[in-house]
């Protein structure tokens, strides 16, 4: 009886401890840093992290395999999410980074603060060129887009110029659409907030938080284009460089 006993917990343990060993030892040569744990939990139970890690993409390329993943049933928070988009960016980027080849440097943040002139030139464009109808920027503007009121915490300068101009180049997880077709049929498109196995939030396009039960709906898709226009010909080339500079400024502060 014991010696049953015994054998069956080795055939329970024994598969369990050879997977925890497995995931342990690919651990051991993940570098340190932001993101490796979600990285491990969220891609590592499912999938040979060695795979992963042998890839080098751009953010954009990493943020479809992560999207992938999680119309596939991979499970995290946002926040979650977000970081494992950080950790394999920073750390497994593009072929050109990993050979070593050498970047252009981007163009030096002008850190001098705006004038009252600077600030009322960018409020000016914020509102006149529509990105208030979609944005948020303190108490102003709308939650249907991402809250712009401290990008210039989150995004340099370069990357704010190159959202404006080219939308789609690399869109990043708070900016990520969502299309659901609800059990009667009834189709809702906005900007996912959070999701998980069970449930999926959304700020809708009418700027309402709406929450969802996924075994309710019919369609759950990501959608991993942007819904924002290139503004490259709406703005000219000064206005485009004040709008830059002025988002730029925008780090949570009570002015720029």
């Amino acid at each position: 009886m014991n010696r049953k006993y015994r054998l069956k917990r080795i055939l329970i343990i024994g598969p369990i401890a050879c997977l925890t060993f497995a995931i342990s030892g690919q651990a051991q040569s993940l570098p340190e840093g932001k993101g490796r744990a979600d990285f491990q939990r969220i891609c590592g139970t499912c999938h040979s992290l060695a795979r992963a890690t042998s890839q080098r993409m751009t953010r954009g390329q990493w943020t479809r395999i992560v999207d992938d993943m999680v119309s596939r049933g991979a499970q995290g928070t946002q926040d979650e999410l977000n970081n494992v988009m950080t950790y394999l960016t920073t750390n497994f980027s593009n072929a050109d980074a990993a050979a070593g080849v050498a970047k252009a440097p981007a163009p030096a943040v002008n850190e001098k603060p705006l004038s009252e002139a600077e600030i009322a030139r960018g409020t000016e464009l914020l509102t006149v060129k529509g990105c208030l109808s979609c944005h948020l920027v303190g108490d102003t503007g709308s939650y249907v887009g991402p809250d712009l009121t401290t990008i210039g915490a989150r995004r340099s300068a370069e990357e704010i110029r190159t959202a404006l101009v080219s939308p789609n180049k690399d869109v990043t997880p708070e900016n990520r659409g969502i299309q659901l077709t609800t059990a009667d049929g009834k189709t809702v498109t906005g900007r996912l907030l959070r999701h998980d196995g069970f449930s999926v939030q959304i700020m809708d396009s009418n700027s309402q938080l709406r929450s969802f039960q996924k075994a309710n709906l019919r369609k759950f898709e990501i959608v991993t284009t942007n819904p924002m226009t290139s503004y490259a010909n709406p703005l000219n080339a000064q206005e485009l460089t004040d709008l830059v500079r002025y988002l730029s400024s925008l780090k949570g502060n009570e002015k720029p």
